[in-house]
């Protein structure tokens, strides 16, 4: 085949389609092209001190990222806090702790809680007493990863900690199926 001004637009093709037939091969070979890599930007840093505000009926989360090199049974220290920051009432309060992997799916986790937290059945910690205004409770001291739990280090997790609230004037126990501040 000559290379003439009739011939230049498939020889012009057939090079650009075998140029990226190669470059598709090298990187499904390489596996860069079907890397799944989850990495979600937080503010919050595994080993500080967190404190997130809440208000009557309302929830709120906090998020916190960590890389999979964590052993199954390891301690993270991480103390959670929340405050009531509503002016006039108490409330009842309970908390969702769990890791989110980026497949959708999500794993628990354990907490070392404090005294005032007491975990239930349906996987929330409840606060054993009324949260009143202006004042922070402290949900935890060390989260701590399961045993059964098997984590790429490759990869980055959240840890999701979902506070929520209702006012002392609601019907705790017709909402959350539970009284807190009696014997959860």
């Amino acid at each position: 085949m000559k290379f003439s001004k009739e011939n230049f637009g498939w020889i012009f093709i057939s090079a650009s389609l075998l140029l990226l037939l190669a470059i598709a091969i090298y990187l499904g070979v390489s596996g860069w092209f079907f890397q799944n890599d989850v990495s979600y930007s937080t503010d919050l840093e595994l080993g500080k001190t967190v404190v997130t505000n809440i208000a009557k009926n309302q929830a709120s989360a906090v998020s916190l990222n960590f890389d999979g090199s964590y052993l199954p049974g390891e301690r993270l220290p991480q103390i959670i806090s929340v405050k009531n920051v509503d002016a006039s009432d108490s409330l009842y309060v309970r908390a969702k702790v769990f890791v989110y992997t980026g497949d959708n799916v999500t794993l628990d986790v354990d907490i070392i809680s404090t005294i005032n937290w007491t975990k239930n059945d349906d996987g929330y910690y409840y606060f054993n007493e009324l949260l009143n205004p202006d004042v922070s409770a402290s949900l935890c001291s060390f989260i701590i990863i399961n045993k059964d739990s098997n984590f790429s280090s490759k990869k980055m997790y959240i840890l999701n900690v979902v506070f929520e609230s209702l006012s002392s004037s609601q019907q705790v126990e017709q909402i959350w199926g539970v009284n807190p501040t009696e014997n959860v």
